[in-house]
């Protein structure tokens, strides 16, 4: 390897709790567990997030990428480059659970899937906003099977990146993409200009803002039929859902539109539609952006996208 990337081996083994707080990110969180609420002794070894891959600020503006020093090389030009596919990634370990009986319903168990998905998500949300992205770099034997728990450990170094990154390419198709060291020069200066502060760089989701989906202005009835039988829709749902998605789509992590009263806009979308038998739950509505609403009824890949849906919103509801 070059001089370059050599520099950028990682001389300690920081705490990932650590990097994150580093990065800006919010890490009170880590002192509770997920699934309860209650207190954890310590916060650093939490496995609700130590063990996650990518991190994003409540704002979606300070966005964390762990990455392989080992997977790190140079381009043409140079530069310290990053090129992976984790989307192909997860897509490639659901269709290898599925070949063996045993393994599954571990399709929406296993935490590499979650982890990859939100790990892509979070790289698109960087690309289609021209966000810096904080990296961490870690080193160690990369192995294909993921072990949990601090004796298994892999990583030899890990430390925070004090340089921001950039996607510089993000394929919509594949989920292939290409981050680079300090490669967006004019995304840099923005977030560096100590003038601009925070409020001005982009728009952000206040805590009190009304969020609305497609039903906010048309009456939906309270009841529906499956098989010949009423079922009643709990009028909860989307309201909780809508919450749990902080105004973003829970798919892309893009936020909704502005609504001219004030509101950001989302749609509800039952992943396993009602007239499927699928349940009137949270565990099986997603808040999606518009678009991708329709691409979840009518795209080519709306097979893809529903598989997706209900791996993201079973992470989800464990929080």
């Amino acid at each position: 390897m070059g001089t370059a990337l050599e520099a950028l081996r990682p001389t300690g083994k920081w705490m990932i709790i650590d990097c994150v707080q580093s990065a800006g990110i919010d890490v009170t969180d880590w002192s509770f567990r997920k699934t309860d609420g209650q207190p954890v002794a310590l916060p650093q070894s939490n496995g609700a997030y130590c063990y996650e891959w990518s991190f994003r600020s409540d704002d979606r503006r300070t966005l964390l990428l762990c990455v392989w020093w080992e997977g790190l090389h140079l381009d043409a030009q140079g530069r310290v480059c990053f090129s992976e596919n984790l989307r192909l990634y997860a897509d490639t370990l659901i269709q290898q659970l599925e070949k063996d009986p045993k393994n599954r319903n571990r399709t929406i168990k296993d935490p590499r899937i979650n982890r990859a998905q939100h790990f892509s998500t979070t790289v698109q949300l960087a690309y289609m906003n021209t966000t810096p992205v904080r990296v961490v770099i870690v080193s160690g034997p990369v192995r294909e099977k993921e072990s949990e728990g601090s004796e298994n450990d892999r990583a030899i170094g890990r430390q925070l990146d004090e340089h921001h990154w950039f996607v510089e390419s993000f394929d919509d198709d594949t989920g292939a993409f290409v981050l680079v060291r300090g490669g967006n020069q004019a995304s840099s200066v923005i977030m560096a200009d100590s003038n601009i502060t925070p409020a001005e760089a982009g728009p952000s989701m206040a805590s009190d803002t009304a969020l609305a989906d497609q039903f906010v202005t048309d009456e939906r009835p309270d009841t529906y039929t499956y098989n010949g039988e009423q079922r009643y829709r709990d009028p909860s749902v989307r309201r909780r859902v809508l919450e749990r998605s902080k105004g973003c789509c829970e798919l892309t992590g893009m936020p909704g539109f502005p609504m001219a009263n004030g509101g950001v806009y989302l749609e509800t979308h039952h992943i396993i539609p009602l007239a499927e038998g699928g349940p009137d739950t949270v565990e099986n509505v997603i808040a999606l952006t518009a678009d991708v609403h329709r691409q979840a009824h009518f795209g080519i890949a709306r097979d893809e996208l529903r598989a997706r849906c209900l791996l993201i919103v079973a992470g989800l509801v464990a929080v």
